[in-house]
């Protein structure tokens, strides 16, 4: 059985990278229905929000974290150590360029920005995600929402 934690957001230490909001980290969490021995990644992971809320629920699996922005990269390793989460690696760079880092197959798939590569993105998690796996895309602006959607329907089944 999945666990969900939902942090608040004043758990978190923050700066001037974008956080996913608690609602949205819960709610992102509970569809993932991550399990405790999985293998997580979130792509574009900017605070580290949706990371430490996936370890939490993948507390004996493992979590990569990648991010392309310097200022983002420093508040994921600060929040790493924050929550306690050494089962968290992070990788610096844009995906999915940056994913070649991953050697395993993974379970399941956090998008939290596509870099100007969506296509890429999704193409990576078709070739790298376990059968059973789950991908969510999560988006500021209803266009990349639209692209997702258009994009998870080409390459996956069973979309929502």
């Amino acid at each position: 059985m999945s666990k969900i934690a939902g942090y608040k957001d004043d758990a978190y230490i923050r700066g001037k990278a974008p956080m996913t909001k608690r609602e949205i980290r819960i709610l992102t969490i509970s569809l993932l229905g991550i399990n405790p021995g999985d293998v997580v990644v979130d792509i574009g992971a900017g605070t580290g929000g949706l990371t430490m809320e996936a370890a939490y629920a993948a507390d004996q699996g493992k979590v990569y974290a990648v991010e392309a922005k310097e200022t983002a990269l420093e508040l994921v390793k600060k929040n790493k150590e924050h929550f306690n989460a050494d089962h968290v690696v992070i990788i610096p760079g844009k995906a999915p360029e940056a994913l070649v880092e991953i050697k395993e197959p993974v379970d399941r798939v956090i998008i939290g920005g596509s870099g100007g590569n969506m296509e890429g993105l999704f193409q990576w998690c078709k070739a790298n995600t376990r059968a059973g796996g789950r991908v969510i895309a999560n988006f500021v602006t209803l266009e990349n929402a639209a692209q997702a959607t258009t994009l998870m329907n080409q390459y996956f089944e069973n979309v929502e």
